[in-house]
This record gives C-alpha cells, structure tokens and sequence, in this order.
C-alpha cells in the first residue's frame, strides 16, 4: 500500500514522520537573535551609543538584550517530531535544538484508537482540531497534531488510523463547526 499524505512524511513501509521547527521560524528568531547580540554590546561599550536617560536605560538594555538573543536562539534551532514505526509498534516523539536532544517512546499497543476532536478559538486564535491516539478509558493520550481545517483533519486522522491499523473516534463531527467559505 503505498502511503500519501500531506501530514506525515514516508519513511520507508513501515516508518512515518512529522517534524516541525526550522524554515519560517529561523526567519522570525534571527531578526530576534540580531537585535538581542547588538542591544547586549551596547551596556559594556563595545558599541558606543549616547543614550538619554544614561544607567536607567544601561539597566534595562543589560537583561533585554540577551533576553531576545536566547529567544532567538531557541526559535531559530528548536525542532520536534514525531515518528511512527508500524512493524515495531513504536511511536517515538523527540525534541531539540537543531537534532535531538529528548526523546520518549510509546507503544502503539497501548492506544485503542485514533481520537479527533474539536478545540474552539477564540478572537485570537482559530478553532482547531486534535488528532491524538487514546489508550483505553482515554487515560493517555499521545498529541499528534492539530490542524484548522476539518476535511484535512478527518483526511489525516484515516491515513494514521489506516496505517497503524486503529478505529477512529470522531468528536469533532458532533461539534457546531463551520467550514470556511474558499
């Protein structure tokens, strides 16, 4: 069976992956990165700056400017993925800065089925839908991914379900969600 998605990359017949972290990140923390290196040399003199105000300003530079350096340092290198290994029964969830760092592992046996449910917005923030795997009595659950559009997540969720041979229990198709109009 050969396995398309958009969610999950193929890693071989048995193997499927998810990673998230670098491209539109690395270009939002470099500016980050940039500015929190500059605003940090500016407090010992290595970038001579007249600033109105003098050591009141000089304190607040000291911890802002190495402040947004480690934020853009973070977003710029942070990675996390997911990788789904039907013949061994592993998913392996992992994060870190540039490879990784952390990892846990889960087996697939112990997840009944393949969850969707949906998670209201707000004014800020779209309404989204979870995909996750449940253990029985949904005890556990392991987050595989949320997405904003409905027919993509019903698309994901019966890829993943046909792949790691688990029924879907579909909580969002009860919800009062509308499809956006295209």
């Amino acid at each position: 069976m050969a396995f398309k998605s958009i969610i999950f990359m193929n890693r071989g017949p048995d193997i499927i992956e998810r990673k998230k972290g670098g491209g539109r990140l690395v270009l939002l923390g470099l500016p980050f990165f940039l500015v929190g290196l500059f605003v940090t040399q500016i407090p010992f003199g290595i970038i001579p700056v007249e600033l109105e105000g003098g050591p009141i300003v000089m304190a607040l530079l000291l911890p802002l400017g190495p402040l947004f350096a480690v934020v853009g340092f973070i977003l710029m290198l942070s990675r996390s993925g997911l990788a789904i290994n039907r013949r061994t029964r592993v998913a392996s969830q992992w994060w870190g800065l540039l490879i990784p760092m952390k990892k846990k592992e889960y087996n697939l046996d112990n997840f009944e089925k393949v969850r969707i449910e949906f998670r209201a917005g707000d004014r800020h923030s779209p309404d989204t839908f979870l995909i996750n795997l449940c253990s029985p009595g949904s005890k556990n659950m392991l987050n595989i991914i949320y997405l904003t559009n409905y027919a993509m997540a019903v698309n994901a969720a019966e890829e993943l379900a046909s792949f790691i041979d688990k029924p879907i229990e579909n909580l969002a198709s009860n919800s009062h969600h509308e499809e956006p109009s295209q």
